[in-house]
């Protein structure tokens, strides 16, 4: 039997999870949400666990570091003990599934989005045609339904730089128009239990960005393809959290987290050459001529230092 561990990931971001919660709670799928809360504090924890007891959902909650018995609640609360970042909050979730023998899946999934009836059906479907698949879902804006954010991305191995495939084209365009994808979105990935007992957790080496591509990287070592599903379609509120967005402006922290993030999956992957620190100098520059002193400043610090 099919039962999809949905790891959702709340930093400071309680609305969006409820609402993602609310949309989740509509699918008829075997499920079981895990909430890992990243936020300062307990603010956001209490808030979280308030909203399941008013939706009468049956849920578990209980702080990193502390075992809990699991009896298969619909909502599992984890408070991590400080925020390490996106590929260790997401192992929180991750790690608690794989100790539960009905988790036959993962979703791991970004709290700021909105699923569909059929979204997660859609994903079982192909991922079952294709067992040996890290999946992707088709990302829509939230605020724009008509037009896809991302369907994936590709990774431009002479330049080392990463961009969205689908960007601002129409949520209408067939799959059959568009390249293939290099690495599934972060924001919804689909893969089952083989897959991480296989490839390994997520790298928390990155705090932010290039953790799905690292993935990827290692799951090709182990015979996986990467893919997404048509069908599968996700509402993206686009970064809330962290202040950024594909389409508008990045903030100062998202672009320090991803300069850095590329730079330790260069280096990891094919190593820090001349061509790494030529593109690393273009893209430096482009920031300047916009203005980003300081931000230039930084990312030029961490680049020398290794961050």
């Amino acid at each position: 039997m099919v039962h999809t561990f949905v790891i959702l990931l709340n930093y400071h971001g309680s609305e969006d999870t409820k609402a993602c919660i609310d949309s989740l709670l509509t699918l008829t799928n075997a499920l079981t949400i895990v909430v890992v809360d990243n936020s300062n504090g307990l603010e956001e924890w209490e808030t979280l666990k308030a909203y399941a007891k008013f939706v009468e959902v049956p849920f578990l909650s209980f702080e990193e570091g502390i075992t809990s018995k699991f009896s298969n609640e619909k909502i599992v609360f984890i408070k991590a003990q400080k925020n390490r970042g996106f590929s260790a909050g997401n192992n929180i979730g991750i790690s608690f599934a794989l100790q539960q023998k009905a988790a036959s899946h993962l979703w791991i999934l970004n709290n700021d989005t909105i699923v569909l009836q059929n979204t997660l059906t859609a994903l079982i479907k192909q991922q079952q045609q294709q067992p040996k698949t890290i999946l992707g879902s088709k990302l829509l804006y939230f605020h724009d339904p008509k037009i896809i954010q991302a369907v994936g991305g590709v990774f431009n191995k002479r330049y080392y730089i990463s961009e969205h495939i689908g960007e601002g084209l129409s949520a209408e365009t067939p799959k059959s128009e568009l390249p293939k994808i290099d690495y599934p979105v972060g924001a919804s990935i689909f893969v089952s239990r083989d897959f991480v007992e296989t490839v390994g957790l997520l790298d928390e080496n990155f705090f932010l960005y290039y953790e799905e591509l690292d993935w990827v990287y290692r799951a090709k070592e182990k015979g996986y393809i990467v893919d997404w599903c048509e069908d599968s379609v996700v509402y993206h509120k686009e970064g809330a959290s962290i202040g950024s967005s594909y389409k508008k402006k990045k903030s100062y922290f998202s672009e320090v987290a991803l300069f850095n993030s590329r730079q330790k999956f260069v280096k990891k992957h094919f190593g820090l050459n001349t061509m790494f620190y030529f593109a690393t100098l273009l893209l430096l520059i482009n920031r300047l001529r916009k203005g980003q002193l300081k931000l230039v400043m930084t990312i030029f610090k961490n680049t020398i230092h290794g961050n």
